[in-house]
């Protein structure tokens, strides 16, 4: 039984896919809708967006999105065309799992209060440092305290000074020695800065670099590869960071309305929602896929680096591939089940009598298991005061291994969906 209630409506624009490179997890590609003929469209236009290129005017990057990488981020123009068709003229958007805060920054942009969530405390650092809007003298504040660092860590270099702490066993294996040196200084100037309030912004400067002077081959991989980095190099790229922070804070700035207030973004458990006060007009929002990534590694290096407790993300982290890829399979499809419907409970308490929760998921599998999050959505929403309204999937690409045999009967797929709180 369909499990959205009304009829089908399929683009009538469809393209083949196609293996250009795109922007974030997007590839192109044919889209299917079904549901209310009013809004399941609306859901397919969020799908459609532009090829990614490296110029910095390209909507997956332009201002604060090309500012440090995270896995999984929902693409700039999904957040925007979601927030102006299910959010109300300056009205309050929620996102739970707010991850960069791509749809945070959308909805400030069109002038709505935004409120965003997250168990990661380096997703609610970068969220808030996404979306406080800046003075010029600020950002030129900013700048001066990075060359202030820079040249620290030139001088403690040219000295050939040794580490200010002992280093753990995990960056021994990740950085050559003098890149692990000159680390270690930036993060020395960095703290004694205090309370300053341009301490939070270094640091995710800072952040944005480790990975890319690491030996990783990137943020999702545990691959190693030899590196040769020149002395004084790391350096140079935390400095080019925040400057290229500051002009991407100011490019925002001139696109945001007058007045316009910072996002109110916390650390807190979407399964729980304690600090978030309802009732909020839409939840806009994308959760962990099941059973594909484990946030906890893949930010370890910055948890360590930037003295952040990932306990709470270690502990409450839903979909975790690691705890997935452990449980039995029969248990696996009302484990997901269990955690969305825990989710759910928590929307349901905060969003408006009829308000939209709109959710941004791709199937997953674990094992000849698969989870196809349209039909698993549908059907835990409706248990929790949910109507199921539209959805619109777009085919994604599939290069897990292990689990490659579990979509030969049908691709594995992205998807916009709508429910509404009955």
């Amino acid at each position: 039984m369909n499990p959205f209630e009304q009829p089908a409506y399929r683009d009538p624009n469809e393209q083949p896919a196609h293996r250009r490179r795109r922007a974030l997890s997007h590839v192109g590609g044919r889209i299917e809708s079904e549901g209310d003929p009013r809004e399941a469209p609306l859901l397919a236009r969020a799908l459609e967006v532009t090829a990614s290129t490296d110029d910095y005017d390209d909507p997956a990057r332009a201002h604060v999105h090309g500012f440090h990488t995270y896995p999984a981020r929902m693409h700039p123009e999904t957040a925007s065309w979601l927030v102006r068709s299910f959010v109300p003229t300056r009205g309050r958007v929620l996102d739970p799992f707010c991850g960069s805060g791509t749809v945070l920054v959308e909805a400030q942009i069109q002038g709505c209060a935004a409120f965003g969530t997250d168990l990661n405390p380096v997703a609610v650092i970068l969220s808030r440092c996404k979306t406080r809007p800046r003075s010029g003298a600020e950002l030129s504040r900013l700048v001066s305290r990075a060359r202030e660092c820079a040249a620290y860590a030139e001088d403690r270099r040219r000295a050939r000074a040794g580490a200010t702490r002992r280093f753990a066993h995990e960056d021994i294996r990740l950085f050559e020695p003098h890149v692990l040196l000159e680390l270690d200084s930036l993060r020395d100037k960095i703290e004694s800065f205090g309370d300053d309030p341009d301490r939070g912004d270094l640091f995710l400067a800072l952040s944005s670099v480790l990975v890319k002077l690491s030996k990783k081959r990137g943020d999702t991989s545990d691959m190693l590869d030899p590196r040769r980095t020149s002395p004084g190099f790391g350096t140079r790229m935390f400095l080019g960071r925040v400057e290229d922070l500051a002009h991407r804070l100011a490019d925002l700035g001139a696109q945001l309305p007058s007045g316009s207030q910072k996002a109110w973004v916390t650390q807190d458990d979407a399964t729980i929602l304690r600090h978030v006060r309802g009732p909020v007009d839409a939840i806009i929002t994308s959760p962990p896929y099941a059973a594909t990534y484990d946030y906890i590694t893949h930010h370890d290096i910055r948890l360590r680096w930037l003295g952040l407790d990932g306990t709470a993300l270690a502990q409450g982290e839903i979909g975790s591939r690691n705890a997935y890829w452990h449980m039995p399979r029969r248990e696996v499809r009302e484990a997901w089940s269990h955690e969305l419907g825990r989710f759910f409970e928590a929307a349901y308490r905060l969003l408006s009598s009829g308000g939209p929760l709109v959710l941004m998921m791709a199937d997953s599998a674990v094992g000849d298991v698969v989870l196809r999050a349209d039909e698993i959505v549908a059907q835990v929403g409706r248990a929790c005061g949910f109507i199921p309204v539209a959805r619109a999937s777009q085919e994604r690409p599939h290069f897990h291994g292990p689990t490659m045999a579990a979509f030969s009967d049908r691709p594995r797929a992205e998807h916009a969906i709508l429910l509404r709180r009955n």
